[in-house]
């Protein structure tokens, strides 16, 4: 049951609004209280005589605070039971005292209950006009539902009907009511709407209550519903015609004499145009409507000369400066809304592209009216009406808006507000699964007037925003931030977190906030909250950012920008990004093969420690985007405060699990900010590395610094870049910006971020940087860009594009025989600025791209890529053979049909990326690219330059991720013809065709290996696979060659060549590893006769022979050596075309060498969706598909089953795992399926396919044979998925879905259970594409792993106030038994044996360490792992200064520790205490929010010379049976006690078992040897729960007494038990 109503807790005082409220007996008398008021009460026989009074004395005492009349509030009552009756209407009596004598007349009618007949009733009886409804007069209409139990009949649409006619419903349930259909009934949120009582006595106590969210609803109902005002100017071409003339004039005198106009009305303005702008009257010229009618019968047309241009551009100008302004009599400061009538007989003379977005930016609406103009001139005029929807993408998230209501703002613009939070809303998917409505509204306090789980009905939700109520008062931002964080995105307030669901918070303030911001808001975004904040008029730029405007009136122009941010941020999100973002940046960084990389890192006093942890969160996520090793990229790290001291260097770490654990433990020391020292300090080091690799590589130097350096750096800087080091400068919040451009020498190596927490997107920046040169070596392909250079785009931001273009072009491999580029402009007409094939250089390019001026005009950008598309032909300089590719940037909605044009040049084999910026149409860019990942929809012209790296690496290869690049791991052996007719020359060309092989694997000991073999009349073997692991080592091998001379003996080089592919050679052939030999030959074999066996004994080996021939080689010979596999036959007719024949090969081998499927045994079921919303020939694509996929397995009894089953309302079986067991009949079978149609229940289907999977069927679970289901769907499912996903992963299968067109995500995901195992595609067309993403995720996925039956994570803080060492001495100083037992206690904690008593192995538990300071500032911080010997003798040996205490500040920050790092099922908190050092009261009730925090348990350790240890134990909580016993660093056995105490809460928390029977200590001594274990049996009947513990076993030998050992449960000591049992619901429960 809710919880009851009380009045007082109401947060909207009507007394302050109104000044009519008496002290005791709310009462709503105030002009703006005018509301038709309508009761339904329930009079069934459930109620009985005396409760039905109660209802009459209830309705009285509401009556009585209404001032009720014919202009001011209506009542009307109705009854009902299973009938229906008309007690009075709201016409039937307008005062107070015939009311009440009504009330007391009506009588109690008695019967069934049809709640749902009676709320039509009311529908059709009551809130109509005859009734004395004064809806049409916009008076707010409310109904009031009084109920004690549940309806009969079906409530939910009746309910639905009523609020969509407009009528506020109230719910009153009584005693058993079904407050399930109550909250269907009423309105939303139910907090406001529905109130539960236990009797209908309470019903009085109700009264004030209602009464009060009565009058704020009627009141803010009011408002919503009020006639709104605005302020129209009509702008007139003069050069309208007399009949034309005369028409305008009629029509404005008409609205003159309809509209309601005045100075607080509707106020018009007028002029007309020509060369010039005459003004007729402005808004405020007059006052009345009189005034207003005279001036417009008076609207005579000016005469235009002869010839005399008609510039509508200027004059929107002028209506921008003139018209809508202040002094003008706009009133759009008071949040009136403004609108431009242009009236145009022809199309202007000047341009009117630019102007008429300045205005219809600045707010104002424009209508369009042509006498004479074209569509097209209009539809660049006027607002859209349809305001396309730029959300649609943005299908999922959790959005809750935080809404200033401060009295800075007034109630007039608070209706802008509504109006502004309503289109945001309106734009958005909201349902329960999938876009989440909250809203916080906040003054000097938070109000969570919606929260996330409140509303499933986007109707709903926008009536509730009609009427968000607005209260004044201060603006704590900072608290309405933190109030957000903690009260709103939580779990049980609706948030999906933690399942994926992007969380976004958009901040509407109009004023400095009053509290700090900037923590609160560097706290929401630590939590994952992306967060968007819209300024307004007052607000501080510096506070809050992102979207600021001058005016309230201009929050409209905001919406669009807003919307199209929201939506790219939530396709960005990683969960659910695209195929292609998915794969970039780890696929591209995999090819940076060599590189040094030293952070130099800044740990100077004034970064947080915080801070600091997000610096190296930054550092971790960037060196996972590489392959770290020694011969590959190393990283280093230094850092600087007063002086450098290096933390590591290259050499100190060789894979990505050190190095991130290295990263972990480094600790911040503090001091100044000498950058110029420490990059002085970088030089000789970075020579080092030069050294110890042995030859140069790629180095870098990424700098981090949060202040200004105190020395120069410039001269430093500089050094260091001469000697090859790029740089890169990241500057956060004080770094001096002229500072950090002079450290990297170039501004786009330039970072700046108000908070360590913006960090992460910089990485992506700096990654791409340093991937794009060796991720986009030789990729020929033909680039296009089409620009928008219409007249809409301002000079400077044209520029911008220009810019952009360059920075692209200069990214790029530019040549003839690489990229090659061509740039198109466009308005209303198109100017080539050249073709593919004149420049073949960066620097021509770049020249003739500043040359290009601006064309102006209009936007059709369907004509332009119809005209640009011939470029790409043949005759025109294309390469139709290599990747081509268009990159259209526009600005604006395209004024022609572009999907067509578009479509034709995608067929074509064009990949085309769009690219919209400001106004751009997004569902028209998602036509033009024909996917959402060649789709970037950017605020302005600023964000290209955030893109370059980005666009640049993505143009390389936008296949890249589907197809192989890079060799990753086989063993390669060169088989070199070195006959006599190979000159030098030739011979070179072939050591250089072997280096740029080499140059396209990844080379390493468990990577690639090489070897070569020279043959002539006889083969000899130069270096063999084991010889090299580096690159370098093979390079130098393959360059320092030289050619035997003699024979061409091919054959009897095969055969030689066969053995060193042992394992003794370095062969690897057992590990599954790739054999490839490459034979390189240019004639015809000596012993032609003998290539057959050797090839075919090559073959049976597994080996694959590549022939590559060149000028006189034999190609039959080739394809005999290849087995006839032409895909491995390559063949060029002289020797320089064999330097560049890699390019062509690389790709092959690769593909060749990839990785075997890691599942060489799996049962592999596919559900395939046959519903009616897949067409005929889509459904075949799908088939097709799905035999695709078959086929990369093999299928056969022992390796790979194949099931397959479809579904669409029904479940349809096709055939189990044990029916087929070739790829054949799997194929046949698939092919021959017909499609039903019908539905889409994919639960249902989820539930049936389980049986494929028993041992009936053919599954191989019980052999633990790999499971796995991969479900096609086209839409989303119209049952629930979760609980039946849920229930198949739970048996083991791994779960794969490709979901293709328009479905939803979170159900899908919700369905895998994890991102990685799901893939979407916009049409059946283009699964081809993710064909072999989806091969390899099967091949590579692994289940789940059982998640233990539980884990455990340990924090310890330490209280010691009163230091007895010296000041600057240990933690621990002065402190003997701590640092005595301390050890022994981490070490007895570090594991739990015997947990639920399951399983003979203890569970490891995670111990963290932090120290802070009095104010909660953190000094030392350790993570939570193992149990550590090393991390312990860091504790200890730590530098303590400064005293720390045990206070509120303390337990905030392990609350937050433990909030941020754990996710265990058991949080302790140990701390070690020299007594409470703070208000006792205050540390219980931050430690009752710890533990409601989740914490299971908080332990208290008295240290020496506690004056009262049993103070201590006033704060713990969780400890179970055992509370009343001290915990003391002295007590005998102090780590076992501990440990007794973690494994009792332990023991609770995961196994449900409340008390634990152990034995008492034994005297302290040396370790005996262990006893017999316990075994412990547990029972938890129904009817009581019982431990019941048994001690097995004899006693171990003689010896000195050792403390207790936990073995399992711990059993008593001394003479046998037969059990021990305590009935613990009745006596000993115990609750803490």
């Amino acid at each position: 049951m809710l919880d009851k109503i009380n009045s007082k807790n109401t947060e909207y005082n009507l007394c302050a609004q109104t000044n009519t409220c008496t002290h005791r007996g709310i009462k709503c008398f105030s002009a703006s209280t005018v509301a038709d008021i309508v009761f339904l009460v329930d009079g069934s026989s459930s109620i009985g005589a005396s409760n039905f009074q109660e209802i009459k004395v209830f309705l009285r005492s509401v009556i009585a605070g209404l001032d009720i009349g014919p202009d001011k509030v209506r009542i009307g009552v109705a009854q009902y039971s299973d009938d229906t009756y008309k007690e009075f209407l709201l016409k039937d009596y307008m005062d107070k005292n015939s009311l009440l004598a009504a009330v007391d007349a009506f009588p109690y009618r008695q019967g069934g209950t049809e709640t749902g007949k009676a709320i039509d009733f009311l529908l059709q009886e009551y809130f109509k006009e005859d009734a004395g409804s004064r809806a049409k007069q916009r008076v707010p209409q409310i109904a009031v539902v009084i109920t004690d139990g549940d309806s009969t009949d079906d409530v939910i649409q009746p309910a639905q009907r009523l609020r969509q006619h407009g009528v506020i419903v109230f719910g009153i349930g009584v005693g058993q009511a079904n407050l399930q259909q109550l909250e269907s009934i009423a309105n939303r949120p139910r907090k406001r709407f529905l109130h539960s009582i236990d009797s209908y006595q309470a019903l009085q106590r109700l009264t004030e209550g209602l009464l009060r969210t009565v009058c704020v609803s009627v009141v803010a109902q009011g408002e919503a519903l009020a006639e709104t005002f605005a302020d129209i100017f009509f702008l007139v071409d003069s050069g309208l015609t007399t009949q034309e003339f005369q028409q305008i004039r009629n029509i404005l005198i008409r609205l003159s004499n309809q509209m309601n106009i005045g100075a607080s009305a509707y106020r018009l303005g007028l002029a007309q145009y020509g060369e010039d702008v005459k003004v007729e009257f402005l808004l405020n010229a007059h006052q009345t409507k009189e005034e207003t009618q005279k001036a417009v019968k008076n609207f005579r047309p000016r005469k235009l000369k002869p010839n005399e241009l008609r510039r509508l551009g200027r004059a929107l100008h002028n209506a921008s400066t003139h018209f809508f302004t202040k002094e003008a009599g706009s009133r759009a400061h008071e949040g009136y809304r403004e609108f431009l009538v242009v009236i145009s007989g022809k199309d202007s003379d000047d341009s009117v592209y630019k102007e008429s977005r300045v205005i219809k930016t600045s707010g104002v609406t424009v209508v369009g009216l042509s006498f004479g103009a074209s569509e097209q001139e209009m539809r660049v005029i006027a607002t859209d009406p349809t305001q396309k929807k730029n959300c649609k993408a943005a299908k999922l998230a959790d959005v809750v808006f935080i809404v200033d209501e401060s009295g800075s703002i007034g109630k007039t613009r608070f209706q802008l507000v509504r109006s502004f939070l309503h289109s945001m809303v309106n734009v958005l998917e909201v349902s329960q699964s999938k876009v989440r409505v909250g809203i916080v509204t906040y003054n000097t306090k938070a109000t969570a007037q919606v929260y996330l789980d409140s509303f499933d009905n986007k109707d709903d939700l926008l009536n509730f925003i009609k009427i968000l109520p607005y209260h004044e008062g201060g603006t704590h931002t900072g608290e309405a931030l933190k109030f957000t964080q903690d009260k709103v995105f939580i779990e049980n307030r609706g948030s999906r977190k933690d399942k994926g669901v992007q969380q976004v918070a958009v901040v509407i303030t109009d004023g400095e906030s009053q509290d700090n911001v900037s923590t609160a808001a560097y706290n929401l975004r630590r939590d994952g909250v992306t967060i968007y904040a819209v300024g307004v008029e007052n607000a501080n730029e510096a506070q809050l950012h992102k979207f600021i405007v001058d005016s309230f009136a201009k929050l409209k122009s905001l919406e669009q920008s807003l919307q199209k941010s929201m939506s790219k941020n939530t396709q960005n999100h990683p969960n659910f990004m695209g195929e292609n973002r998915l794969i970039w940046k780890h696929f591209c960084c995999v090819q940076t093969d060599e590189a040094d990389i030293f952070f130099l890192i800044d740990h100077s006093g004034s970064i947080h420690p915080n801070d600091f942890k997000d610096m190296k969160k930054f550092i971790i996520e960037f060196l996972n985007t590489f392959r770290i090793g020694p011969q590959h990229v190393r990283i280093g790290i230094a850092k600087f405060a007063s002086s450098p001291v290096l933390e590591f260097d290259l050499k100190a770490y060789s894979d990505t699990k050190t190095l991130e654990k290295a990263v972990e433990d480094i600790q911040q020391l503090g001091g100044g900010t000498e950058t110029g020292k420490a990059l002085e300090f970088m030089g000789p080091i970075f020579k080092q590395a030069v050294v110890s690799r042995g030859h140069k590589v790629p180095e870098y130097l990424v700098v981090i610094t949060d202040g200004q350096s105190t020395d120069e750096v410039k001269g430093p800087a500089e050094k260091l870049r001469a000697h090859g080091v790029t740089v890169y400068a990241i500057g956060v919040k004080a770094a001096d910006e002229k500072q950090l451009q002079e450290i990297s020498g170039d501004d786009k190596r330039t970072f700046f971020v108000n908070n360590f927490d913006a960090l992460i997107p910089i990485k992506n920046e700096i990654i791409t940087d340093i991937c794009s040169e060796d991720a986009c070596k030789d990729v020929p392909s033909d680039l296009l860009f089409l620009i928008d250079s219409s007249g809409s785009i301002y000079p400077e931001d044209y520029e911008k594009m220009k810019e952009f273009m360059k920075a692209v072009i200069s990214k790029s491999f530019i040549g003839k025989n690489e990229v090659h580029v061509g740039v198109m402009q466009f308005s209303d007409e198109r100017q080539l600025a050249f073709p593919l094939t004149r420049y073949f250089s960066k620097e021509e390019m770049s020249a003739a791209i500043n040359e290009m001026q601006q064309i102006g005009g209009g936007t059709l950008t369907g004509e332009a890529i119809t005209d640009v598309s011939q470029y790409f032909t043949e005759g025109r300089g294309g390469r139709p053979s290599m990747r081509q590719r268009l990159v259209v940037i526009t600005d604006g909605e395209a004024q022609d049909e572009v999907k067509g044009p578009a479509e034709a040049l995608r067929e074509k084999g064009v990949v085309v990326y769009a690219i919209g910026v400001v106004d751009a149409n997004t569902t028209q860019l998602g036509e033009i690219a024909g996917s959402p990942d060649r789709v970037y929809a950017e605020r302005d012209f600023d964000a290209l330059k955030d893109l370059e790296s980005q666009l640049a690496l993505e143009l390389c290869d936008p296949e890249r991720g589907k197809n192989c690049k890079k060799t990753e791991q086989a063993d390669i052996i060169f088989l070199v013809d070195g006959s006599t007719s190979i000159t030098l020359p030739k011979f070179k060309s072939m050591q250089m065709f072997m280096a740029s092989m080499v140059n396209q694997t990844t080379v390493g000991k468990d990577l690639t290996r090489f070897g070569v073999i020279l043959y002539s009349t006889d083969a000899r073997s130069v270096f063999t696979l084991k010889e090299y692991s580096s690159k370098r080592e093979v390079l130098n091998a393959i360059l320092a060659l030289k050619s035997p001379y003699g024979d061409t003996y091919t054959g009897k080089a095969l055969k030689y060549s066969l053995e060193f592919f042992n394992k003794e050679h370095g062969g690897r052939a057992d590990l599954q590893v790739p054999q490839i030999l490459m034979v390189i030959t240019d004639g015809d074999a000596t012993d032609r006769n003998s290539l057959v066996a050797p090839s075919v004994a090559l073959r049976d080996k597994g080996v694959s022979v590549f022939s590559i021939g060149v000028e006189g080689a034999n190609k039959t010979q080739l394809e005999i050596m290849a087995g006839h596999e032409t895909s491995r036959v390559f063949y060029v007719d002289n020797f320089k075309a064999l330097e560049t024949l890699y390019k062509n090969i690389s790709h092959v081998l690769c593909n060749s060498t990839k990785p075997v499927c890691e599942k060489q045994q799996a049962d592999l079921v596919f559900l395939l969706d046959q519903s009616g919303s897949i067409n005929t020939q889509d459904y075949d694509i799908m088939k097709k598909f799905t035999t695709d996929l078959v086929n990369s397995f093999k299928v056969s009894k022992d390796l790979v089953r194949v099931g397959l089953a479809q579904f669409s309302s029904e479940f349809q079986d096709e055939f189990y795992l044990n029916k087929f067991d070739s790829e054949e009949a799997v194929t046949k079978h698939i092919l021959d399926m017909v499609q039903l149609g019908g539905g889409t229940l994919i639960g249902k289907a989820l539930d049936h396919i389980r049986d494929y999977f028993e041992a009936s069927k053919g599954g191989r679970r019980s052999a633990g044979i790999s499971q796995n289901l991969v479900l096609i769907t086209d839409g989303e499912s119209q049952d629930d998925v979760e609980d039946a996903a849920d229930r198949l992963r739970a048996m083991g299968v791994e779960v794969f879905v490709i979901g293709i067109g328009d479905v939803h995500d979170l159900q899908l995901l919700q369905i895998t259970g994890t991102p990685e195992r799901l893939f979407t595609v916009r049409n059946f067309g283009s699964l081809e594409n993710i064909k072999q993403k989806v091969v390899d995720t099967i091949c590579k996925s692994k289940p789940p792993e059982d998640p233990s039956d539980c884990t455990i994570d340990i924090a310890m803080g330490f209280d010691i106030t009163r230091r007895t060492g010296a000041p600057d001495g240990t933690l621990i100083s002065g402190h003997t038994k701590l640092q005595t037992f301390l050890p022994e206690i981490v070490h007895y904690v570090s594991s739990v044996e015997g947990l639920c008593c399951v399983g003979p192995a203890p569970v490891k538990t995670n111990i963290a360490f932090r120290v802070v300071t009095r104010d909660g500032r953190t000094l030392n911080d350790f993570n939570f792992e193992g149990y550590s010997a090393d991390v312990l003798k860091k504790v200890m040996s730590l530098q303590l200064a400064q005293p720390t205490y045990f206070n509120t500040a303390m337990l905030q920050s392990f609350a937050q520790k433990f909030s941020a790092e754990s996710r265990a099922g058991v949080k302790v908190l140990v701390i070690f205490s020299d007594g409470l050092d703070e208000d006792v009261m205050k540390l219980e009730h931050d430690s009752e929010l710890l533990r409601k925090s989740g914490v299971s348990a908080l332990l208290t350790v008295a240290l020496e010379g506690v004056r009262d240890p049993a103070q201590l134990q006033m704060v713990e909580f969780g400890r179970g049976f055992g509370y009343k016993l001290p915990l003391s660093i002295g007590m005998q056995s102090v780590g076992s006690a501990i440990l007794k105490q973690i494994d009792t809460v332990s023991d609770r928390e995961c196994c449900g078992v409340m008390c634990k029977c152990s034995g008492h200590e034994g005297s302290r001594g040396p370790r005996g040897p262990p006893g017999t274990k316990t075994h412990c049996l547990y029972s938890t009947r129904s009817d009581h729960s019982y431990c019941v513990c048994v001690l097995q076993g004899e006693r171990g030998g003689p010896g000195p007494s050792g403390p207790q050992g936990v073995q399992g449960c711990s059993g008593l000591r001394g003479s046998k038990v037969n059990h021990c049992s305590v009935p613990l619901r009745t006596t000993y429960y115990i609750s803490d």
